[in-house]
């Protein structure tokens, strides 16, 4: 709560300093930045289910999220995995099956909650109107899981998890790219085995 509190402090420190800065008399206002734009403009949803999960409710998500296609496949390539739980903002697609994106939140944002909808933060006199965007407020919430198989890790599955259902909502997975990627062919203009 601290850092975030530091946070908000230091941005607004920022803003008073560009603003300060950057005025000239006559000049035409300028739009602020977005990524000026504090967390706190937004309303928040706490929905239900976003709370501090108990022991065997995160036991529960383990279970469902390694029983899902992808982490028995991975589970036989690999045994060594870490898991991680945070919260998944999933937004229904507008066809009306599946979902179209997801946002991730940090398991922590129990605390203050998921920013929701668009909040106008246009400056006065702006000829440009500038807005702060959150989840879409259709947008269902669901805490979630991250396994990264392998160390370090070279694959990792994502699994939505609705508790009140028992059941996986949404899984995603892929892998993770360390280093360098190398070049599928030679370039045409350079014969094989030529360095210079």
């Amino acid at each position: 709560m601290k850092s975030c509190l530091w946070w908000v402090i230091s941005m607004l420190f920022v803003l008073a300093i560009v603003t300060v800065g950057c005025s000239e008399p006559g000049a035409a206002p300028q739009p602020a930045p977005v990524s000026g734009i504090l967390p706190a403009e937004h309303p928040t949803d706490f929905p239900e289910n976003l709370r501090w999960l108990t022991e065997d409710e995160k036991a529960r998500l383990m279970e469902m999220a390694l029983a899902t296609p992808a982490a028995l496949e991975w589970r036989r390539k690999e045994s060594q995995y870490t898991a991680s739980i945070s919260w998944i903002a999933l937004t229904p697609s507008s066809s009306g099956e599946g979902y179209s994106g997801y946002r991730i939140f940090e398991y922590e944002i129990v605390e203050t909650g998921i920013p929701r909808g668009e909040v106008d933060v246009t400056p006065p006199g702006s000829a440009e109107k500038i807005v702060s965007v959150g989840v879409p407020e259709e947008a269902e919430i669901y805490p979630c899981v991250h396994i990264h198989f392998g160390e370090p890790s070279v694959f990792t599955v994502m699994v939505a998890v609705d508790l009140e259902a028992g059941k996986a909502v949404y899984v995603d997975y892929y892998p993770q790219r360390r280093g360098p990627v190398p070049p599928t062919k030679t370039p045409a203009s350079v014969p094989p085995g030529d360095t210079n």
